[in-house]
């Protein structure tokens, strides 16, 4: 899963695209306390994309993206993607 929005304060540019992994989790947890944001974004603080889960049978894979930020916020412009088939490692 990743950022794909970001419309308040205390993001920036650098968040679009962005994993959701324990850092980015860390880091929403200071924006929770510093700015008063929803952990979850559901104040519409952020937007996200889910590119693969365990139920999926096939990952989505980003091939070409854009940033596109004005002012204070903005979001991840995917111009193109496919899906693309899963590693069946046990």
């Amino acid at each position: 899963m990743i950022i794909v929005g970001a419309y308040a304060p205390g993001f920036n540019e650098s968040w679009l695209g962005r994993r959701i992994d324990p850092r980015t989790v860390d880091s929403l947890l200071d924006m929770n306390k510093r700015f008063g944001i929803s952990l979850v974004g559901e104040g519409g603080e952020y937007e996200t994309l889910v590119l693969d889960a365990p139920y999926f049978k096939r990952r989505v894979q980003l091939l070409r993206v854009e940033k596109v930020w004005e002012d204070d916020s903005g979001y991840l412009l995917v111009k193109e993607a496919r899906l693309v088939g899963k590693s069946t490692k046990t």
